[in-house]
């Protein structure tokens, strides 16, 4: 996998490290720990473990007339014992909820390697006007044919006019040499994106091998005039017409290797560039930069690695970003990145949210950033060729409201699928009734299951477990829910929370709870606990009773109101934190003993 060490996704580098990374997470989690998060629906699931699936990409057709609204996915797909390889076109017409196999795409050249047991990186594209001959709505697949003797890189382009259906050999756009015998591991071409540019203009950018030694890889573009049957660079990257090949970014440290390239393109035109740096003394962290001018420069030029996206509470992405610009979150809207591995920035140690994580960011790409649960969490377990989370995809709504996140995960009698799942885009207002599961929740320890409308955490302890959803951006808001105690002395609900980790007060933020003596509490936590203020509880609590808790955070002024769930005396407080945790997430929390959470809703304020 090619986060590991910079190098090219080859097949034996991805298995072993998938293999690799898979035992350390696993032996990294406690054993009682049964994540809240959801698996994911299937989009595509393996018949044989012989099968390879990776690098998932989901289209939804938006300027095909009665067609629109159909959802059309493939991703890499090949069999360990090198017979050709293909690429499968899944279609949904429920939006995601049942996928059938409609056509299935093949490598069309000829001579030695050919056709090709490896076809890697797909990527659709719609055209959204008219470019050429072809109208809107044509749809194009870039994909790359790389046969596993590493000899050889093509970038190969195909077209369909029916919606997906068939597909035509358009072209080679692009050629790069295999890994055999480069300095930095190869001389190819790897990862292409296809978007629209400020002229109108189909535009391909991609990573480059092909300048090393001097530089290890770059990111380059070029340019269509006519939707894809020319271009402006030659397949060896010489020049058609203008402009040529142009270089995006460069790094002046030789083994440094931009790559995986994804481009949002913003309402009033500004283009954001999220991409890989991987390398020597590198974790392939993420960087964004922009183009104010539809893509012909980025940031103040090639050598420019634009701004590495990190959170408010020190997590950064690394390996396989992915972008989308999304209109919620404010008047000028907010880019949402995602991407393989998830990282705390002052140690470079894999967090709990690995995986399963969604930055949010505004739309100059300088942040802060902050971060909201993806929608369901992939799995390592049995990953023999199943290149678990490697570029996962995001697809948004029609409305751009929720995000629909799809990747390889390792599930199913066969040990591996395409999973997705739809999720918000981190905004207010949020509900959870729990009676589909436990969508966008990360667990900080215990045991989580939902039946019935009801989150339990069962497993108990001394650890506090706790669960975690919502935007640790969040600031004036008010939560509210209903929480039992099941065992034990106490539960309730955390909020304001960033940083959370495995531990009892392992966060920034507030706990709101209820103890079985009969007390309505607030605290503050931030790795020590500082209870703030209390009140009792008229007519007391008893374990296995349903209380319904309301907490309203303004600025630093925190008003919480209690009451038993089937009616009963109400109990109000309020308190002033000075120089209070001002953002974060929400979630619920159990101290030494079980407990059960249903109804959960935050509004903002």
């Amino acid at each position: 996998m090619r986060q590991r060490t910079g190098t090219r996704p080859r097949a034996a580098r991805r298995l072993a490290a998938a293999a690799a990374i898979a035992a350390l997470l696993v032996g990294a989690l406690p054993a009682q720990s049964v994540s809240a998060n959801e698996p994911g629906d299937s989009v595509y699931t393996r018949t044989s473990d012989t099968e390879r699936l990776a690098y998932a990409r989901v289209v939804r057709l938006e300027h095909s007339g009665a067609a629109n609204g159909t959802l059309l996915a493939t991703f890499e797909h090949a069999t360990v014992d090198g017979t050709p390889s293909e690429f499968v076109i899944r279609r949904s017409l429920d939006d995601g909820e049942t996928w059938s196999t409609i056509a299935t795409v093949g490598d069309p050249l000829t001579g030695k390697d050919h056709p090709s047991d490896q076809m890697w990186q797909p990527f659709f594209y719609e055209l959204p006007t008219a470019m050429g001959e072809f109208p809107a709505g044509t749809l194009l697949l870039a994909g790359n044919i790389a046969p596993s003797t590493k000899e050889r890189t093509d970038f190969v382009l195909w077209r369909s006019t029916d919606h997906g259906e068939t597909w035509d050999f358009q072209s080679v756009l692009q050629t790069g040499g295999g890994s055999i015998g480069a300095v930095n591991g190869g001389t190819g071409v790897w990862e292409p994106f296809l978007t629209t540019d400020g002229d109108g203009r189909l535009a391909m950018y991609f990573s480059d091998e092909r300048p090393e030694p001097e530089h290890a890889q770059v990111i380059a573009h070029m340019v269509s005039n006519d939707g894809g049957v020319t271009w402006s660079a030659n397949p060896d990257g010489s020049t058609n017409f203008a402009p040529g090949l142009v270089i995006d970014v460069q790094s002046d440290t030789a083994t440094d290797r931009p790559g995986m390239p994804t481009v949002a393109t913003m309402p009033d035109g500004t283009m954001a560039l999220a991409y890989e740096i991987c390398g020597a003394g590198r974790n392939c962290e993420a960087h964004v930069k922009l183009s104010d001018d539809g893509g012909e420069t980025w940031g103040s030029g090639p050598s420019d690695l634009g701004t590495m996206a990190v959170t408010t509470d020190g997590r950064y992405l690394g390996s396989s970003p992915y972008l989308v610009w999304s209109p919620e979150g404010g008047p000028d809207g907010q880019l949402m990145l995602t991407g393989m591995r998830t990282r705390f920035a002052d140690t470079n140690a894999f967090t709990r949210e690995d995986r399963q994580a969604v930055f949010i960011g505004p739309p100059d790409g300088e942040g802060p950033w902050t971060w909201t649960p993806a929608p369901f969490r992939p799995t390592v377990e049995s990953a023999q060729h199943c290149s678990t989370s490697y570029s996962p995809h995001l697809l948004l709504s029609s409305e751009g409201d929720s995000a629909r996140f799809t990747t390889a995960t390792s599930v199913g009698g066969t040990g591996c699928m395409e999973g997705t799942a739809v999720g918000s885009v981190g905004q207010l207002p949020y509900a959870s009734d729990f009676h589909t599961g436990q969508s966008a929740w990360i667990d900080y320890g215990g045991c989580w299951s939902t039946s019935g409308g009801v989150l339990s955490e069962t497993c108990g302890g001394n650890g506090g477990n706790k669960a975690v959803t919502g935007n640790t951006g969040w600031r004036n808001y008010t939560l509210e829910g209903d929480v039992r105690i099941d065992t034990g002395p106490q539960a309730g609900f955390v909020l304001r929370a960033t940083d959370p980790r495995v531990g009892a007060d392992r966060l920034d933020g507030y706990y709101v709870g209820v103890s079985a003596t009969g007390t309505l509490m607030l605290g503050r936590q931030d790795g020590t606990w500082t209870p703030l203020a209390s009140a009792e509880i008229p007519g007391g609590l008893e374990r296995g009773d349903w209380y319904h808790i309301s907490v309203r955070a303004t600025g630093c002024r925190f008003t919480i109101t209690g009451e038993p769930a089937d009616g009963g005396t109400p109990v109000t407080f309020a308190h002033t934190d000075p120089g209070c945790f001002h953002q974060g997430a929400v979630g619920v929390r159990a101290q030494t003993g079980t407990a059960s959470w249903r109804d959960i809703t935050v509004t903002e304020l």
